[in-house]
């Protein structure tokens, strides 16, 4: 379950979205867009799916924040990303939105790299993203959220406070490093690059049955969103994820939160914080 806590005001759903803004390096790009997953092309550089995830920073990212209006989320953003639209990771973090890092590229997944890599590959994106909104992110989400045995020890080395790398719980759990505590916060299940397939309308439902599922069940739940920029962020599904949101803004028994807002109230209410 993970540690069992009281939400703000006795609500009994603390709710997190979340927004993947990603980019892969130069030469690589996802495996389940479109046209690399029905047709791969073996050898060269596949120009269409690296075009359809820049979809995510020139277009998508902008329909979601119109449609998230003043509901907080958390949007991860590769390094890389902050490297080349400087001004959308700003406009982002203006409006409101918690900035996490969630490494360089999507091709980066720290469980891959040796430790002194994956150490220089946290300062780079912490010192990327801390230079173009102003502010240290105290949050990291991992490229497939698969860290290594070292994350969590580099992270609190280099001030973070939470991590959404694990899926072996349904409520917050605060992990002990050799740098102090580590909010942990379950990675979601359903998001849109692996629900949507079987429709906007099936991906709309299947959140609406859960978000009334949590609020139907014994103590306090969790709800996840998460969505991804050059995914949900195309008009259809877009269209879905308002539905959703309208939800949630319809039950009065719903915190929606940042990442950063859950971690801090979960480390006062332990006991946690330094």
């Amino acid at each position: 379950m993970g540690t069992v806590i009281d939400w703000p005001g006795g609500r009994k759903v603390a709710a997190l979205v979340t927004v993947a803004l990603e980019l892969w390096s130069p030469g690589h790009w996802p495996a389940y867009a479109p046209m690399a997953a029905a047709w791969p092309l073996p050898g060269v550089d596949d120009t269409h799916s690296t075009s359809w995830v820049d979809y995510g920073v020139t277009t998508g990212i902008w329909r979601l924040l119109d449609i998230l209006g003043d509901l907080p989320a958390t949007v991860g953003v590769n390094g890389l990303v902050a490297e080349r639209h400087p001004d959308t990771v700003a406009a982002v973090h203006d409006a409101g939105h918690e900035i996490a890092a969630h490494s360089w590229a999507q091709d980066v997944v720290p469980a891959l790299l040796d430790v002194d890599t994956e150490r220089d590959n946290i300062r780079r994106c912490t010192d990327v993203l801390k230079r173009v909104t102003g502010v240290h992110p105290t949050g990291w989400m991992s490229p497939r959220a698969t860290g290594s045995k070292h994350t969590c020890d580099l992270l609190t080395e280099a001030g973070y406070r939470w991590t959404a790398d694990h899926s072996g719980h349904d409520l917050p759990q605060v992990l002990t490093t050799g740098r102090g505590p580590l909010v942990s916060l379950m990675h979601g299940d359903h998001s849109d690059v692996r629900s949507a397939a079987a429709g906007p309308n099936a991906y709309r439902d299947l959140h609406r049955a859960l978000l009334e599922q949590l609020l139907a069940a014994p103590g306090p739940g969790l709800f996840h969103f998460t969505v991804h920029a050059h995914v949900g962020g195309r008009p259809l599904l877009a269209g879905m994820i308002g539905q959703i949101l309208d939800q949630i803004r319809a039950c009065g028994d719903v915190w929606v939160a940042t990442h950063a807002q859950v971690a801090e109230h979960v480390l006062t209410h332990t006991g946690s914080t330094p």
